[in-house]
């Protein structure tokens, strides 16, 4: 074991050149080049390294400490979701039809549901069932309405975070045009969709555009206040405020483009047990996952982590009749699917009782896990879930521009907010060895960049690690 550390001290020292062919001379490690910096001094960096065979650690740095992981908690969250769920599990948008004519719209918390497939479920209505029907139901009891997780900070919520929904289209955002106006002495808006903001536009023309958002009368209204200014026109994304009331304009206009005759308004009722499916939109939950763990999108990771809790949910109420376990839990809820993530990970060994979860996609300044853990959980799922499957490698989402020369030696996922910086995954070494690592840098104030580099050259020295 103590050949196997100075050997990755070793390694680690010129992972700072990057030119591994000038493996000549021996120079401090990393770890002591980090100490030696600015970032070494005012930040925490805690580093474990195991050995996917033997399980042995072979390098760690501070690994019990309990730090914020950031984004890289998505591969540990969505991992206990996946298990829930299974492979074959697919988000599905479903219609049903009763004898009375009436029809049943259950929503299947599909988090990457468009437009375009409300159009196609729409159309395989029509070729079901041509008739009128007589009321429109909406089934929205798949996961709860909670719009934000406990413990997101108010730079999380509305502007800056779609809310999350069982009612959910186009990743419940709309795109608002700014423009200046032909005479040049103003700011015009354009809405070219069916769900519009009630703006008051105080905007100025400016040197460099920065529009300003706050919500009048609560989140409810509609009703936002524009100040700032705009210096060119541009196109800026907006969350929805009303997601039902966004989801049930673009279901009416899928019904009306395909000349479907329906009672309105639409309401919200259950599934009876005597109705009949007739259509179904179907995502596998594959694609959900590549897509979380690619883009590290926040708004589907929760929307996820609920539904696989709320499978869970039922799983367990089944097995338990209704248990202590589930008391006071609600189907759907963050709560439920918390229950599932630590039960998943008990289960498989790992002590929990340190661990805080206050979200599943990593944005809470709650959440806190030790880099030992990390690395112990990926060395479990390594061996008990495909997980490590819908990891990117270099070049790909978040790694685009970082480690490009171990692209397929490399399965990672990144993680960042406001002064923590992390990096989570699988590594092949140059001799064919396999290891898990976690790497959490927190409390720096140096550019993010900079923080970026270092996790770069401890990759790169596990990489050359004998």
């Amino acid at each position: 074991m103590q050949s196997r550390f100075f050997k990755f001290i070793f390694a680690l020292l010129f992972a700072l050149f990057i030119n591994a062919a000038a493996f000549c001379a021996p120079i401090n490690p990393v770890v002591k080049a980090i100490d030696n910096t600015e970032l070494g001094r005012n930040s925490v960096v805690s580093i474990a390294v195991r050995d996917l065979k033997t399980d042995d650690t072979v390098f760690s740095r501070r690994p019990n400490i309990f730090l914020n992981p950031a984004s890289s908690l998505k591969v540990f969250t969505m991992a206990s979701a996946l298990d829930a769920l299974g492979e074959k599990y697919h988000f599905e948008t479903i219609l049903y039809i009763d004898d009375d004519k009436n029809v049943y719209l259950k929503l299947g918390a599909d988090p990457l549901l468009t437009s375009s497939d409300l159009d196609t479920l729409a159309k395989s209505l029509k070729q079901a069932y041509g008739g009128r029907i007589k009321n429109f139901y909406i089934d929205d009891t798949i996961i709860d309405k909670v719009p934000y997780p406990d413990g997101w900070t108010v730079d999380d919520y509305w502007p800056n975070a779609p809310k999350i929904s069982p009612y959910i289209v186009d990743g419940n955002i709309v795109s608002v045009n700014f423009s200046i106006s032909k005479n040049g002495k103003g700011v015009e808006i354009f809405q070219n969709n069916d769900y519009r903001f009630s703006f008051i536009n105080e905007l100025e023309i400016g040197a460099v555009t920065n529009i300003i958002p706050s919500l009048n009368y609560g989140e409810t209204s509609g009703i936002v206040s524009l100040t700032g200014t705009v210096s060119k026109d541009i196109v800026k994304d907006f969350p929805v405020l009303d997601t039902a009331r966004f989801f049930t304009v673009k279901l009416r206009k899928a019904l009306d483009d395909n000349g479907i005759s329906y009672s309105k308004p639409f309401y919200q009722k259950r599934v009876p047990d005597n109705a009949k499916r007739i259509a179904s939109f179907r995502r596998p939950i594959k694609e959900v996952l590549l897509y979380v763990l690619k883009t590290s999108n926040n708004f589907a990771t929760e929307v996820t982590f609920k539904v696989a809790g709320g499978s869970w949910f039922d799983k367990v109420k089944a097995a338990e009749n209704a248990s202590d376990t589930l008391k006071n839990v609600k189907k759907g809820s963050f709560e439920a699917a918390k229950l599932m993530f630590f039960e998943y990970y008990k289960n498989a060994g790992l002590k929990t009782d340190k661990i805080n979860l206050k979200d599943a996609s990593g944005v809470s300044r709650y959440n806190t896990l030790s880099t030992s853990w990390m690395s112990e959980a990926l060395v479990f799922l390594d061996k008990n879930s495909t997980i490590k499957n819908y990891m990117i490698t270099s070049g790909e989402g978040t790694l685009s521009r970082r480690m490009r020369d171990l692209t397929g030696n490399l399965k990672a996922k990144t993680g960042t907010i406001f002064g923590v910086s992390s990096l989570t995954g699988y590594l092949k070494s140059l001799n064919g060895a396999d290891y898990a690592f976690s790497i959490i840098i927190q409390n720096f104030g140096e550019r993010a960049s900079v923080v970026k580099g270092l996790e770069d050259d401890i990759v790169n020295g596990i990489y050359f690690l004998e």
